[in-house]
C-alpha cells in the first residue's frame, strides 16, 4: 500500500513544500490540513461520529487532506468513504481554520451537508456508530464534559456556531479541553432525544 503524504502548511495555510506522513505530522506537531463536515438532518440536528480509535465524539465526517488535494476534493472523498454520502452538496463554511489541539495542529476546511431524506448510514470499516444530536445538546455536553469530544470537533464547533449564527455559548476550546476537570455548567434545553445508530443498524 502506498504511503499517504500530507502537505505541511504555514499559519497562512500556504504549503511549505514539505510532505510528511500523518504520524510524522502529529509527532512533530507540524501544521497540516484536515476537513470537517457537519452532516445535519431536516431539523438541523447533527450526526456525531464515535471515533473508533479514541472512543471520543467527533465530526460527522473528518479526515486529512492529501498532498496536492484541495479541501473540497478531500471533503467529498471523506463523505463518500465514511458515510456513503454520494452526489451531495457540501456547503463550505470556512477554509483555513487554525486548530490547536494540545498535541497536534490542524488547518481545517469546515463544511455543512444536508443528509438526503433517503440516506441511511451503514456501519463500515471507518465508522461504526453515529449519534444524531441537537446542536444545543452537543454544545452543552462540550461545556460539561469536554473530554468526551475530540479537540478538533470542539474547535470547529466554534466556527459552525458563528457561521450559522446560532445562539449557543461554547465556553471551551480544543487546546485546553484535556486539562479541564468536568465542571458544573448549566445544560441547555434538550430539543429532541438523541438517536444512536450502532453497528448492525442502518437507520
Amino acid at each position: 500500500m502506498k504511503t499517504e503524504l500530507f502537505d505541511v502548511v504555514d499559519q497562512q495555510d500556504r504549503p511549505t513544500g514539505q510532505k510528511v506522513t500523518k504520524q510524522q505530522a502529529h509527532d512533530a506537531r507540524l501544521l497540516h490540513r484536515c476537513v470537517a463536515v457537519f452532516v445535519v438532518d431536516a431539523h438541523g440536528d447533527c450526526y456525531a461520529q464515535l471515533h473508533k480509535k479514541s472512543n471520543l465524539l467527533d465530526h460527522s465526517v473528518g479526515g486529512h487532506v492529501r498532498a496536492g488535494e484541495s479541501y473540497d476534493a478531500a471533503a467529498y472523498r471523506e463523505a463518500a468513504e465514511e458515510l456513503g454520502l454520494h452526489n451531495v452538496q457540501l456547503r463550505p463554511l470556512r477554509v483555513g481554520l487554525f486548530s490547536s489541539e494540545y498535541n497536534m495542529q490542524h488547518m481545517f476546511g469546515v463544511y455543512e451537508c444536508a443528509a438526503p431524506a433517503d440516506w441511511r448510514f451503514v456501519p463500515n470499516a471507518e465508522v461504526g456508530e453515529l449519534r444524531l444530536m441537537p446542536i444545543a445538546t452537543i454544545v452543552a455536553e462540550m461545556n460539561q464534559h469536554p473530554r468526551t469530544f475530540t479537540p478538533g470537533f470542539i474547535n470547529t464547533m466554534h466556527c459552525y456556531l458563528a457561521a450559522k449564527q446560532l445562539p449557543h455559548s461554547l465556553r471551551v476550546r480544543g487546546d485546553t479541553w484535556w486539562a479541564l476537570s468536568d465542571c458544573s455548567c448549566d445544560f441547555l434545553i434538550l430539543e429532541r432525544p438523541q438517536t444512536i445508530i450502532q453497528v448492525g443498524q442502518t437507520g
